[in-house]
């Protein structure tokens, strides 16, 4: 009985201490639970922060692939790395502090090549500026140039032009008329057509400073009421086209005024004279500078 009695006071004290371990572990397991399940949250507020972050990220690259440069492929691939984090992190179960870190990390390194990127985009596209500011230059002062040989080479063309025209004679005083040469060489003019042995055509070179002094040459061509060129039916060039002329003369030119006369003498007198109108065109350096026309009249008196 005394032995029963001693023995229960421990037995007490030993029920005592079990049951405020129980109730220790039960509020530790509680505590550890409660952090347990906060640490949880916290965790996976950082995962939801860590995919907004990338798809900010995500919309960075995608306004620089917008402009086209030549850093697209590089933000490209930047962007193209964002959205396998992306996809890969959503994918995550069991996220830990140390996924988030790893994560973190990789944010860190896109946010750093963002910028540099960037920097570089933005030197370059200061750089292309530049150039397409120095071509409109380049563009404008080519353009000036252009306009400039233009109109150099139009005034050149128009003073060429007036050289050349101020290098041909257009005779004044033109006239023409049958003539009788006799054996003596006495030039007698005549209307009369079947008297006439010859066509006298005359005309007054002008003074020209311009044209170099030295050989002139002018040519005539006569045409009778049929048609037909009378004359030695020499060929010149007249303006691109090829001409039939009656006779020519070349004369010693001296940039002074000068008295010209040319006769014709028909190859055949009895089918080229006839009675009737004769026109007559005089041509120099290849154009033509003056006519006239006359009239030979039939019968001998």
């Amino acid at each position: 009985m005394e032995t029963q009695n001693s023995s229960s006071p421990v037995l007490k004290i030993l029920v005592a201490l079990l049951g405020i371990g129980i109730l220790g572990l039960g509020y530790y397991t509680y505590n550890m639970y409660n952090e347990s399940k906060e640490t949880e949250q916290i965790l996976q507020q950082e995962k939801e922060q860590v995919i907004n972050e990338l798809e900010d990220l995500k919309v960075n690259y995608d306004q620089a692939l917008q402009e086209k440069t030549e850093l697209s492929n590089k933000f490209e691939e930047a962007k193209n790395r964002i959205e396998s984090l992306i996809e890969e992190i959503k994918k995550q179960k069991k996220i830990t502090a140390n996924v988030i870190h790893k994560y973190k990390r990789e944010i860190a390194a896109l946010k750093a090549q963002r910028d540099k990127l960037y920097k570089l985009a933005d030197s370059l596209r200061a750089a292309n500026m530049l150039l397409i500011t120095e071509n409109d230059s380049l563009s404008t002062n080519l353009e000036q140039q252009k306009q400039f040989n233009d109109t150099l080479l139009n005034k050149n063309e128009q003073l060429s032009q007036t050289l050349n025209k101020a290098k041909i004679l257009y005779p004044t005083n033109i006239v023409a008329q049958g003539v009788k040469i006799k054996s003596s060489g006495k030039v007698v003019e005549t209307s009369k057509y079947k008297r006439a042995t010859d066509i006298r055509v005359c005309f007054t070179v002008p003074k020209n400073d311009i044209l170099e002094t030295g050989k002139q040459t002018f040519y005539v061509r006569i045409v009778n009421p049929n048609g037909e060129v009378i004359g030695s039916q020499e060929i010149i060039d007249v303006d691109g086209d090829s001409v039939p002329i009656s006779g020519s003369e070349d004369v010693i030119y001296e940039n002074k005024a000068l008295k010209v006369c040319i006769f014709v003498k028909p190859v055949d007198k009895k089918r080229e004279f006839i009675k009737g109108k004769y026109d007559v065109t005089i041509y120099h350096n290849g154009h033509k500078v003056g006519t006239t026309d006359f009239n030979l009249e039939g019968g001998l008196f």
